[in-house]
């Protein structure tokens, strides 16, 4: 069931994605989807799927960019794989902290990515501050966002569970 929900979440964060660049070239300087669903993935401390989610969302991304391939690959690899051991000593209760947790995992990938950029890839061009900070931002709100309303929709969901009549049918 985490895996289907995983690969539903991909797909719509492609489709997304592609729309977005579609209807704004410097879409994906400002926003990351795959991002957030890594992060998502990885909030409940599964390392493993916290890393092999990175894995496949980073692949995923690299494909859909153009970019160099494997480079978002690693980067959202060691970010899933970072947060799942985070959220395995920390406790996330509000939205806010879950704000700050995808906000410093989009700041921890940009480091990463600019760190292997500049590792191993001679003539790229990196983009600018503001372009890092606004996704930074964004995908702390959009985390925040969905993590908000991942909870409300648990909540609603047991709170029918609690108050749901059953009906005893006896046919004979």
């Amino acid at each position: 069931m985490r895996s289907l929900r995983f690969v539903l979440a991909l797909g719509v964060a492609t489709l997304l994605h592609v729309a977005g660049v579609a209807l704004f070239p410097q879409f994906s300087l400002a926003v990351d989807f795959f991002l957030v669903i890594v992060v998502f993935n990885a909030m409940d401390g599964n390392s493993v799927a916290g890393m092999f989610g990175g894995m496949v969302a980073g692949l995923v991304t690299d494909g859909v960019t153009g970019g160099y391939f494997g480079l978002y690959g690693i980067a959202n690899t060691v970010i899933g794989y970072g947060t799942a051991i985070t959220a395995q000593r920390l406790v996330i209760q509000r939205a806010a902290s879950s704000l700050l947790v995808f906000a410093v995992a989009a700041a921890a990938q940009q480091l990463i990515l600019l760190g292997i950029t500049l590792l191993f890839l001679t003539d790229t061009d990196l983009p600018q501050y503001s372009w890092v900070l606004v996704k930074v931002a964004t995908t702390g709100l959009l985390g925040g966002a969905l993590y908000l309303a991942n909870r409300r929709m648990r909540s609603r969901v047991e709170m029918w569970r609690r108050t749901r009549k059953t009906r005893i049918r006896f046919e004979g």
